[in-house]
């Protein structure tokens, strides 16, 4: 560039670089270094500097704006291009955004905890902003859940109804300030208000509306509370009384509540969490974190039977007005719906959808643009997993290896989330639930076309992928998509997608193998049967299976699953017992595990033995059996309720005590992994051991027989990379003693930025998709 005399830098950069307070940093960094130019925001999500000074200016201005990037922001690419000086600017400013039609090429902003900044203006009564519980500024805030399209402007958000006062006005045009060009900025003279109604929906008239829902919570009523991505159904959690209402209210047996705690003490009043827990809990994405509980401050009825439970910090100033009315230790903070329903978020529906649910409705005036329920994850061994990924995480992209190509992908059933590719990156969206009805079907179409809009995709996909379930809700869709745009629909084998899912997030190359490990409850196989304890040997293209668990009938179907003591029986009849030796055996449980007692016994028997009856490898199943056999679960009332119970008595066992080796056969050139004699051997010794150290001997068989199978596969197939996928790999103790057997000779990859259960699965069709057509 010759001497180092003045020029002019255009400068783009990419990443997490709208929404998060980037613009006005910019700002500040090049009026710092004396230069003159603008900076904008572009409708790829992306920015745009023109900054003319001094070039050793200029290039300290870039060194600073990539040493000290907002906290929220994540730059990933900083493209400069030097022209001659020509002095075109007066000063530097921020211009308005340009909204050209590229498709997003940055990464969109998601929901942002409320500041401390923000917090600490909320309790100084000096402060304008003194309670005002939509406090917000330009590095906090709702995002994803407030934008209709991009640049990330005010006239494209659920601001757009409320136009600044004089005074908000100013300090979103000064520079000096925290709410400079701050999107959300608003406050109680110019912006959203909260109000309380009754159970018939009229005007609670109070000064306080927090002061009054509050000591409605104290007297034990259920309120609705309208927050950023949805509305929650919150009560009290320290009162028994109130957690069995509110359980019979929303026909919610035994599933766990999530809970809020106003602070880290309050959460280590009732519960232990580790360092890594509290960095989680504690983050700006403010997600639910699973952790250990203690003492008996919480209500038993909060997540019965389980060890562990989900709570988040406030993440907005409404929770935190209702927490400093309060003083609670807890509250549960559930989300507002009936049962396979999406989360209500407007006034309107929730006064009707939790109608006879809640006794109040603490709601504001302020839009919902896109409902996102609260992630939820845990840290298994430093480790982190997700059960569910949604607000403050959706939606960051994972960067996949096709690089050309637009592709949707629906998901499969349970815990679903789909998914939108571009520019080789996948959008997945927001948690969706189970699709099992057409509401929540409507909910899943209109979270892809939402995607495909806010990420500027104009034209039709490339593919659209689904699991090949035939009776999939999400395959109709897939099909409906198809017809609309005319794009080919890619099938997947459910677990093949598990496991190219993570291998897309760890960017194995689509043609390179990998010994995929995906363990779950159920997944339609290529044979019929249903598959659930998975080795296999993958690429994009297609798979081999390597080895799984031993094949054992299910009588009934899926009646196996809600009453997994059938199961249980069912694997008896595989290791030749007769009848009556059967009948003995389950004779204390027939009636707690079977609804129709003697008589369904002797049906379940005769199917077991029935060549035509469905068969299943599912590694969920097994440890279901185990559950049902304890005396853990004889019902399932909600999904992985039976192998959650068992990990939660496994944690105080030792499974060394029980001396049965995992049992390996070779059939037809593919390992199995026998789970029939083991569940016969625990049948028959149950009064022998402590249930905890059965509960633990059974998590620690699964692990250990499928990590001996990996090692095997991997030696004969001298193949390095061993992909873990599925639901059971929530559980911390499988997933341990897994890595411990393969990470000493072996690169283990494990999911962090997409759930390791079928939250993820859309990726991973997504992929196999592209990588069929492109």
């Amino acid at each position: 560039m010759g001497s180092r005399g003045y020029v002019e830098a255009e400068i783009y950069i990419s990443g997490r670089v709208q929404g998060v307070g980037f613009r006005p940093f910019i700002y500040r960094e090049a009026v710092k270094h004396g230069l003159r130019g603008y900076v904008i925001n572009l409708g790829d999500a992306g920015v745009e500097v023109a900054a003319e000074g001094p070039e050793d200016e200029v290039e300290s201005f870039l060194r600073d704006v990539k040493a000290d990037a907002p906290q929220v922001s994540e730059i990933e690419g900083v493209r400069v291009g030097y022209k001659p000086y020509r002095g075109r600017f007066g000063d530097f400013r921020i211009d308005k955004s340009r909204n050209h039609g590229d498709t997003v090429s940055g990464v969109l902003p998601p929901d942002i905890g409320i500041c401390p900044q923000c917090l600490e203006d909320m309790g100084n009564p000096r402060s304008r902003w003194f309670e005002y519980p939509f406090t917000a500024c330009a590095w906090c805030g709702p995002r994803f859940t407030a934008i209709s399209s991009l640049p990330y402007d005010r006239e494209r958000t659920h601001m757009h109804r409320f136009p600044m006062c004089g005074e908000c006005s100013r300090e979103y045009h000064d520079p000096a300030d925290r709410r400079f060009d701050a999107q959300g900025m608003t406050c109680s003279v110019c912006g959203p208000q909260m109000s309380l109604y009754d159970a018939k929906g009229s005007l609670v008239a109070t000064v306080d509306a927090f002061e009054e829902a509050a000591e409605r919570l104290l007297e034990g009523k259920i309120l609705a509370v309208k927050g950023i991505g949805g509305i929650h159904l919150a009560s009290i959690a320290t009162d028994e009384g109130v957690v069995v209402e509110l359980r019979r209210r929303k026909n919610r047996p035994s599933q766990p509540f999530a809970l809020m705690a106003p602070d880290l003490e309050a959460i280590r009043g009732f519960a232990d969490p580790t360092s890594e827990e509290v960095q989680a809990l504690t983050s700006w994405r403010r997600p639910i974190v699973l952790i250990r509980k203690r003492g008996a401050l919480i209500a038993d009825g909060v997540a019965p039977g389980l060890a562990h439970v989900g709570v988040m910090l406030p993440y907005t100033g409404i929770h935190a007005m209702l927490f400093k009315r309060l003083e609670a230790l807890a509250l549960i903070m559930t989300s507002g719906n009936r049962a396979g329903m999406p989360m209500a978020i407007t006034n309107e529906s929730a006064m009707t959808d939790l109608k006879g649910i809640a006794d109040y409705f603490l709601l504001h005036d302020r839009d919902i643009i896109n409902r996102c329920d609260d992630s939820v994850l845990r840290i298994n061994d430093g480790r982190r997993a997700f059960l569910r990924r949604s607000r403050g995480f959706v939606p960051d992209s994972v960067r996949i290896p096709m690089k050309t190509g637009i592709g949707f992908a629906v998901g499969t059933e349970l815990a679903n989330a789909a998914a939108v590719s571009v520019n080789g990156r996948c959008y997945q969206t927001q948690y969706l639930g189970d699709i099992t009805n057409l509401e929540s079907l409507e909910y899943e179409e209109k979270a892809i076309y939402s995607m495909r809009d806010l990420l500027k995709i104009t034209r039709n996909p490339d593919v659209i992928g689904c699991d090949q379930h035939p009776g999939y809700m999400t395959s109709q869709l897939a099909d409906m998509i198809s017809q609309d745009t005319g794009a080919p629909v890619i099938k997947s084998q459910h677990h093949h997608a598990h496991v190219v899912s993570v291998c897309a997030e760890k960017g194995v190359a689509p043609d390179e193998p990998v010994i995929g490990v995906a363990l779950d409850g159920a997944g339609y196989g290529t044979d019929g049967a249903i598959w659930g304890g998975e080795v296999l040997i993958s690429t994009y293209s297609n798979f081999d299976r390597a080895g799984h668990l031993e094949n054992i009938a299910m009588p009934g179907g899926d009646l196996c699953a809600l009453y997994p003591y059938r199961f249980l029986i069912s694997a008896l009849t595989k290791v030749n017992l007769d009848d009556e030796e059967i009948r003995d055996i389950t004779k204390n449980h027939v009636l707690k595990g079977l609804r129709y007692g003697e008589n369904e016994l002797e049906i379940v028997l005769k199917q077991a033995r029935e060549s035509s009856t469905i068969k299943t490898t599912s590694s969920g199943r097994f440890l279901d059996a185990v559950s049902a056999l304890l005396e853990l679960t004889y019902r399932r009332t909600y999904e992985g309720e039976p192998a959650t119970r068992l990990e939660s008595i496994a944690i105080n066992g030792d499974p060394k005590k029980i001396d049965f080796k995992p049992e390996i056969v070779q059939k037809n050139g593919k390992y199995e992994l026998l789970t029939a004699n083991t569940l016969n051997y625990l049948s028959k010794n149950v009064n022998k051991y402590k249930k905890e150290d059965i509960a633990a001997f059974s998590q620690y068989y699964l692990a250990k027989g499928i990590a001996d199978i990996v090692n095997r596969v991997a030696e004969e197939q001298k193949i390095n990379n061993v992909a873990l996928s599925g639901g059971v790999f929530a559980n911390a103790a499988i997933t341990k003693i897994i890595f411990d057997e393969l990470e000493t000779t072996l690169n283990v990859l494990y999911p962090s930025l997409t759930p390791v259960g079928d939250g993820g699965s859309a990726q991973g069709q997504l992929c196999i998709g592209l990588n069929s057509v492109m």
